[in-house]
């Protein structure tokens, strides 16, 4: 594709953003992939209804959580991954250690299928897409104190289903 609108260009400047986004909600590397791509056409075919007085990432961010939270909802049935293995254990490691790895990322996985939506959301906005509290805040539309106190609480969550497992 040849980038030739400011519109394009903005697309193509988020692309890895929105890879990241749908890699911390979906944790498998070929769906992120393609729910990012999916998001990108959905926001160019609604070009139309973007408001270029507004910020584009907020616009685009939710675009890029909804079609994520489809694909969610297309395979809820199925455990959801949460960490892509091949990310977290380093090549350097004994077989043992990468074992131990795996189940750790397999009890990360389980647990994160078994969270609310929005705590994932926030889980996902912090530790996969680094944003602030600022940032967090500003894409959700609440206050800033209320992405603290949703992430505290999905923190816990987590780590409560961690303990579970």
């Amino acid at each position: 594709m040849t980038i030739t609108t400011p519109f394009e260009h903005l697309l193509a400047a988020h692309m890895s953003r929105a890879h990241r986004v749908a890699l911390g909600y979906l944790g498998h590397e070929q769906e992120a992939r393609e729910a990012a791509q999916d998001a990108l056409l959905k926001a160019y075919r609604a070009r139309d209804r973007y408001d270029d007085q507004r910020p584009f990432y907020p616009w685009f961010y939710r675009i890029v959580r909804n079609t994520c939270l489809d694909a969610i909802s297309r395979r809820k049935h199925r455990a959801m991954p949460g960490l892509d293995e091949e990310r977290v254990a380093g090549p350097e490691e004994s077989p043992v250690e990468r074992l131990d790895q795996h189940r750790e990322v397999q009890r990360m996985k389980r647990a994160m299928g078994r969270l609310s939506d929005e705590h994932r959301e926030v889980l996902t906005l912090r530790h996969f897409e680094g944003l602030s509290y600022a940032e967090m805040a500003s894409l959700l539309e609440v206050a800033a104190g209320t992405v603290m106190s949703r992430l505290y609480r999905a923190r816990r969550a987590l780590v409560a289903e961690m303990e579970s497992s």
